[in-house]
């Protein structure tokens, strides 16, 4: 395993090899689960939205994990990495995909994404945590 360079702290590689899993574990529930249920009524919606969160949250700590393996030296910065870029891709789609489809972006929307942000790299944290943990 090579070192990053003098002077870094992230080693992008492995962040974005974190992040990868966090899109690739988050990002099929939540489009099948927007695909066939994403004309609920408000309020009436279905049960299957726990299935998304439960897959994001599984994908931010496996994310976490994964880049804090390929860098162990520094567990927390990685899985933070990790978590930060993968949230700002599916943050971007979702901004892409509103645009499009002409709903726009408002104030809600905004603190929602700031939020769960915070959720998810924090998560990501977690995740490089038990990474550093178990070295000891």
């Amino acid at each position: 395993m090579t070192s990053p360079a003098r002077g870094r702290l992230v080693d992008w590689r492995a962040a974005l090899d974190g992040a990868a899993v966090a899109v690739l574990v988050t990002l099929p529930p939540t489009v099948a689960v927007q695909l066939f249920k994403g004309d609920d009524l408000e309020g009436q919606e279905s049960n299957l939205w726990v299935v998304p969160v439960v897959a994001m949250l599984a994908g931010f700590f496996l994310a976490g994990r994964r880049a804090a393996r390929r860098r162990p030296e520094a567990p927390l910065v990685h899985g933070a990495a990790a978590a930060a870029l993968a949230i700002g891709a599916l943050a971007a789609l979702t901004v892409v995909r509103r645009l499009v489809a002409g709903d726009g972006i408002g104030a809600p929307l905004v603190v929602t994404m700031i939020l769960l942000a915070q959720v998810t790299v924090s998560v990501g944290v977690l995740g490089g945590y038990t990474v550093g943990r178990s070295r000891r």
